[in-house]
């Protein structure tokens, strides 16, 4: 890894002007080729990639600034793949001032004919809209998109965040043929550069720049570095898994220190200790943990005097939950500070957590704030500390020497939870007056859905019935999330129905749909089509009517990453089914019971035929929240085994009486 990083005085006298990036010119026999493509079977390519980023005075800005510029040509080869043609930039604010976009050139070639057409992006269908105060999303689409089409791309954003160079993924969604990253950085700085991913890299190459830019009023030399990659396949997502930038193949950079104007050396990696003081010391983080009267006088005395400090915690946990309810920011920091959150009885991520913290503090529970990088955000860097990795921040609670956590955002993840965007490796913890750790972010809840039927065949080929849906952990929140996205659970129910294949729902019922303390509960008296072959005197049927397992979650011929479910998984199922008088038992799928190692997942299915009643037990236990990569193939193997037991149908034979 590699970093750099800058502050200084500016000569103003060193304007930057847009650098176009030189392509190869679009021809007739431009469309013929396509023996680069790396995927024949993709829906578009990228033929050809190129991004450059250097620092310099913006005139505009009146300022130091990166200046980062990207082209791409791409190849359209099918109807689905129009929607490459769709473009979003996001821009982030660094502190009042926000990146932005400059010199957004599009162009679409097309074949009409037997002659070259070329259709220019209008510049205004480039709009740019706020997302939050701290997002902007620049947005585009191409015109005249057909198959076949060539389309070219070119934008500069600038950005302040002159401490970060801006990072390259050598690999997207789709197949390319080519990219090549050029950088260009002053002599005084020095970055850490780490190449992530399984790809290695085609080629590097560097050279001297002599005075390629002013600084601190003098002329400064610069490393011009390039980067490329050849043939490189499109990044596949698949379910269970962590944010793509953890493993796409990308080159990052990190400063570690830069020379200052009076000859001296600033160093931007800190020790966790220096982080450790500035966040305690910082008045929206460390400030808002010192506000324990303020919470204390608002707390229900009641709470203070529980006993059990697992209830107590319990008991804080919904009422900051009640009290303050998130406006959909994320931060480590407090937006509004803890007192003004509790008057406007909203705020962000770091309003409602530290105020949990402070909150356990002041009911005498040892309470400590963890910073974590989200899913989507990616993991944190482990060797040193980088703040800007980190963009939320929960509770830990010690509670008969172990520590829980919290996060208070979410009304429907009961105490001791987390809700699955917050298990993402590992979070450091900050303690008062010592050193932050690390601290894994899991959950000891089991995700566990229960399908449990009770119901009677008749000779009419009809599957009349109860069925019984419990759900806990994060099974539990994803259904009360999908429940209450409906007016009413009336009209989930509706949908729910029109989603089952032969199968009516006729009554319906849900326990504790907004109480996440207690197992959510649906309820439905249901008739299902079973067969229409019972009149025949031959009857097959399969009893697992409900979310059976027909495509395998684990498809892919190589996976270089985790399994990561966010939780232990257990899903049952349990049936009970009266026959009509008459049936035989003709044959059914067998017993079953397969294991990986160690026992990390095991499926179980048996069935029993007794005093006419079918009865039939299934359950598929994933015992680890996280496999390695080396243990995918056994999920594979596993899933693909269930699915195919999953198939077989009981046979019986029915003569009437």
């Amino acid at each position: 890894m590699k970093i750099i990083l800058l502050f200084f005085a500016i000569n103003f006298y060193y304007i930057a002007q847009a650098q176009q990036i030189d392509f190869p010119p679009v021809t007739i026999g431009t469309f013929s080729n396509t023996e680069s493509n790396p995927d024949p079977n993709a829906d578009a390519f990228v033929v050809l990639e190129k991004g450059r980023t250097h620092m310099d005075v913006s005139e505009r800005d009146r300022g130091l600034r990166i200046f980062h510029t990207y082209k791409a040509r791409i190849k359209i080869l099918t109807q689905e793949g129009f929607d490459e043609a769709n473009f979003t930039i996001p821009l982030y604010s660094f502190g009042k001032d926000f990146e932005y976009v400059e010199n957004v050139v599009g162009k679409t070639y097309n074949l009409e004919n037997g002659r070259l057409a070329e259709t220019l992006l209008e510049r205004k269908n480039v709009v740019t809209e706020n997302k939050s105060e701290f997002l902007k999303l620049t947005k585009f689409t191409l015109p005249n998109i057909k198959v076949g089409s060539l389309i070219e791309i070119e934008y500069q954003i600038v950005s302040p965040d002159i401490f970060n160079f801006r990072s390259w993924q050598f690999q997207s969604n789709l197949p390319k043929a080519r990219s090549e990253y050029n950088v260009r950085i002053p002599a005084i700085c020095n970055y850490n550069v780490t190449l992530k991913g399984a790809l290695k890299l085609e080629d590097t190459k560097s050279k001297k720049e002599s005075e390629c830019v002013v600084i601190m009023g003098r002329r400064i030399d610069c490393s011009n570095i390039t980067y490329s990659m050849n043939a490189i396949p499109a990044f596949k997502e698949e379910a269970f898994m962590l944010a793509p930038k953890n493993y796409i193949s990308a080159i990052n950079f990190e400063l570690v220190e830069m020379a200052n104007p009076n000859g001296g050396i600033d160093k931007y990696t800190k020790a966790w200790k220096d982080v450790d003081m500035d966040l305690m010391n910082e008045r929206s983080f460390g400030g808002q943990l010192k506000k324990i009267d303020f919470i204390k006088d608002k707390l229900d005395p009641k709470i203070l005097e529980i006993p059990d400090h697992y209830h107590r915690a319990t008991e804080i946990y919904k009422w900051i939950n009640k009290n303050i309810k998130l406006n959909n920011i994320y931060g480590k920091y407090s937006q509004h500070g803890i007192e003004e959150a509790f008057q406007k009885r909203n705020g962000n991520v770091g309003d409602i957590n530290l105020a949990l913290i402070t909150a356990f503090n002041a009911a005498g529970l040892e309470a400590y704030p963890v910073i974590i990088s989200t899913r989507n955000n990616g993991l944190p860097h482990d060797l040193h500390p980088i703040l800007s990795d980190f963009n939320y921040v929960i509770a830990a609670v010690k509670i008969n020497d172990e520590f829980t956590l919290a996060d208070a955002t979410e009304p429907l993840v009961p105490f001791g939870q987390l809700p699955l965007h917050c298990i993402n490796g590992r979070g450091r913890i900050i303690f008062s007056r010592k050193s932050s750790e690390w601290i894994d972010l899991t959950n000891k809840i089991v995700s566990v859905t229960d399908y449990h039927f009770n119901g009677k065949l008749d000779s009419d080929g009809k599957l009349k019935g109860t069925l019984m849906i419990s759900n806990t952990g994060l099974d539990a929140l994803n259904k009360r999330k999908e429940i209450l996205h409906y007016p009413s659970f009336e009209e989930y129910t509706e949908q729910y129905d029109d989603k089952l294949t032969y199968t009516r729902i006729l009554q319906s019922s849900v326990e504790n749909l907004e109480n996440p303390d207690q197992i959510l509960l649906e309820k439905y008296d249901i008739e299902v089509n079973v067969t229409d072959q019972i009149k025949a005197g031959h009857v097959q049927f399969n009893p697992i009517f409900i979310s059976r397992i027909t495509k395998n979650p684990f498809n892919l011929d190589e996976r270089n990453y985790d399994v990561d479910l966010g939780a232990r998984d257990l899903e049952k199922h349990t049936i009970e089914i009266e026959l009509p008088e008459g049936f035989t038992f003709k044959q059914g799928p067998k017993k079953v019971n397969l294991a990986l190692p160690e026992n990390s997942a095991r499926y179980y299915y048996s069935s029993e035929i007794k005093d006419n009643k079918l009865t039939v037990a299934q359950q598929i236990a994933l015992n680890r929240a996280i496999y390695s990569s080396d243990a995918y193939f056994g999920l594979k193997e596993l899933f693909s085994r269930i699915i195919q037991h999953m198939q077989i149908d009981h046979e019986f034979n029915y003569q009437p009486k």
